[in-house]
């Protein structure tokens, strides 16, 4: 049979718990197991049912109409999206989460009507898996990508811990520092990657949790409560909200975020990351005595480091070497990038000194108790430390730990939808529900008691694990052009809990990291920031303004189907909801409410976009 393009690669292959049953082409026709304990549940990369249909080709193109084939909510069917079974598995739509489940279980992000239905969907999915997340890793295969992952993304967390560190210790008067973050990251990381429902996912702090402890923080000064023991009061109720939230199965709310949504964020992020890394290196030239050698040479290492790095990316696609030494580059090319520009450092350091990483020498909290004189103990005491906290305090931190609930819902939940995007083609399941347990459990409850930042899944580190963790294909454009597409990811828990177990040790090897300009890093930054727009198809839009002759444009399905002006527009439509977003978030008195503003996107997308563009139109822009 004609099977969808989705489907030939586990097709020819027998049915088997490692390899679950497909549709096929029409849909209709399911081939299953007569016992339903030998396919206990479906990897979430499977067939994605899809409606066949002739749409006219638009007049600008002059060629004949052309069948395309996609993924549409087909709202006149009244399909079930709670529990699968064969009368209306052929039927679910890609609104319904576009994964092919066993019968009776309950899609990802389906509201399950059951207490923890949807916590124990997730284990029943994810479960069969957890053996193979920790062999898969050291199969032959995925040594190579498991290691070089691991070097790189180790060194983008600490850099990010560091930078985090220094502007919670600069806004909280020292209560919170580099130490906090670092071990913050490296325990939440660590808990996770153990128990964690999308391992791809890092954990770490984020700019709108910064933003929004700033905020905490000028309350306690203004109501006059000790700022730590109101984080903890503030970080327990957020850990029993967010266990609520997952034990109603309020994720399946995000079954309503889009591409649209998701590509809007998702470009704000690595533009952020990118236009932070500017700006770090041009505060380098007045700012601390530095001087105008200080500021170039910084700025070359972080360009020079940016520029390595990518090159050695592209060595794979090249001609050069043997294989085996292309793709030895091309895996270690960030790692060989750091080490070289840390050498070209030493080699000027008499001339020119630049700022080094300040990683601290010893492990203890960065605050320092004025009536002890001695740093505070890393268990808080919620009933204060130096005064007594009082009791209204206790309840009226619900408030503000109500907006970091959603603050933390918003970020979890956007980050791993961007992870388990079907672009990425990944063979085993999400599991947001069990991703807030996780949260609810060993994330909140641990970072209040500890006196630590909250950590999230963060965005950047995370599309940057799993852009490094797979093996692309150039592909041919039927009519001209060439694009890139997923062939594999290595999913596996290994390099998340060994990048998290480093960067728990990176306090043992602070005599070696503060030898590493801060500037490599910022190159990284820049790095990360620029490979993550790889996939986001509102990029590749984009990117069609710069080809003058139409006919010219790379033959996506969306340029095929789609009038040109048409889809501009829709374009230009999301660059204006993003540059929105961005311009609120440089105001410091709305950054807390970023979460907030991608969230606002959703109503924008249901009723806004049907005035504009037609049901056919969105349904492959927006697919």
């Amino acid at each position: 049979p004609d099977l969808h393009p989705r489907t030939q690669t586990h097709a020819q292959y027998p049915t088997s718990p490692r390899n679950p049953p497909t549709l096929e082409s029409d849909t209709s026709l399911v081939r299953r197991s007569t016992t339903r304990d030998t396919v206990p549940h479906t990897p979430r990369s499977l067939l994605y049912p899809t409606q066949r249909f002739k749409m006219p080709t638009p007049s600008n193109k002059g060629t004949p109409d052309i069948d395309i084939e996609i993924d549409i909510d087909m709202k006149e069917e009244k399909v079930d999206p709670t529990v699968i079974t064969k009368k209306n598995l052929h039927r679910l739509t890609s609104y319904q989460q576009k994964v092919t489940l066993a019968e009776g279980d309950i899609s990802p992000l389906a509201w399950s009507g059951k207490l923890c239905g949807g916590i124990m969907a997730d284990i029943r999915r994810r479960g069969p898996y957890y053996k193979s997340d920790w062999v898969d890793a050291f199969l032959p295969a995925n040594q190579g990508k498991t290691l070089s992952t691991t070097c790189f993304i180790f060194f983008a967390c600490l850099s990010a811990a560091l930078s985090f560190g220094a502007l919670f210790g600069e806004f909280t008067d020292q209560q919170l520092g580099a130490s906090e973050t670092i071990l913050a990251s490296s325990v939440t990381g660590i808990a996770y990657s153990l128990f964690g429902g999308q391992p791809l996912a890092i954990m770490g702090a984020t700019g709108p949790e910064l933003a929004y402890t700033v905020v905490f923080f000028n309350m306690c000064e203004q109501f006059d409560v000790e700022f730590l023991p109101a984080r903890v009061w503030q970080g327990l109720w957020c850990a029993l909200f967010t266990l609520l939230i997952a034990v109603f199965d309020c994720c399946s709310l995000m079954r309503h975020v889009t591409r649209f949504t998701e590509e809007i964020f998702s470009a704000l992020i690595s533009l952020l990351y990118i236009f932070s890394a500017f700006t770090s290196i041009a505060r380098m030239y007045d700012v601390g005595g530095h001087s105008r050698a200080t500021g170039f040479l910084a700025t070359m290492l972080a360009f020079s480091t940016y520029s390595v790095a990518m090159y050695l990316r592209s060595v794979k696609k090249s001609t050069l070497f043997t294989p085996s030494i292309r793709s030895l580059l091309g895996d270690y090319g960030v790692t060989i990038s750091i080490l070289v520009n840390c050498i070209v450092c030493y080699i000027f350091r008499e001339e020119v000194t630049v700022p080094m990483l300040e990683v601290p020498l010893t492990f203890r909290p960065t605050w320092t108790n004025p009536k002890t004189g001695k740093a505070r103990d890393w268990l808080i005491d919620p009933m204060g430390i130096n005064k007594d906290f009082p009791v209204w305090a206790i309840f009226a931190s619900i408030i503000p730990a109500l907006g970091l609930t959603f603050l933390g819902y918003m970020d979890q939940n956007l980050t791993t939808l961007l992870v388990n995007r079907k672009d990425h083609k990944l063979q085993k399941p999400p599991a947001y529900h069990l991703d807030l347990l996780v949260c609810g459990l060993g994330v909140y409850p641990i970072c209040a008691v500890l006196g630590l930042p909250f950590t999230h899944a963060a965005t950047v580190r995370s599309m940057a694990h799993v852009i490094s963790l797979t093996t692309y294909d150039t592909v041919e454009l039927q009519g001209g052009g060439t694009t890139t597409k997923v062939a594999h990811v290595h999913e596996q828990r290994v390099t998340n809990f060994v990048i998290h177990v480093l960067l728990a040790l990176s306090i043992v090897c602070a005599p070696a990291l503060i030898l590493i300009p801060k500037s490599v890093l910022l190159g990284i930054f820049i790095y990360m920031g620029f490979t993550s727009m790889v996939g986001v198809q509102l990029f590749d839009r984009i990117f069609l303004w710069s080809v003058w002759r139409a006919d010219k444009y790379p033959r996506y399905d969306y340029v095929l189907a789609v009038d040109y002006w048409r889809m501009h527009k829709y374009t230009i439509f999301q660059l204006v909801c993003m540059a929105v977003v961005f311009a609120m978030t440089q105001i410091e008195a709305l950054s807390i409410a970023f979460p907030f503003l991608i969230g606002a996107l959703v109503p924008v997308r249901m009723y806004i976009l049907p005035r504009m563009f037609t049901p056919e139109e969105l349904a492959i822009l927006d697919s």
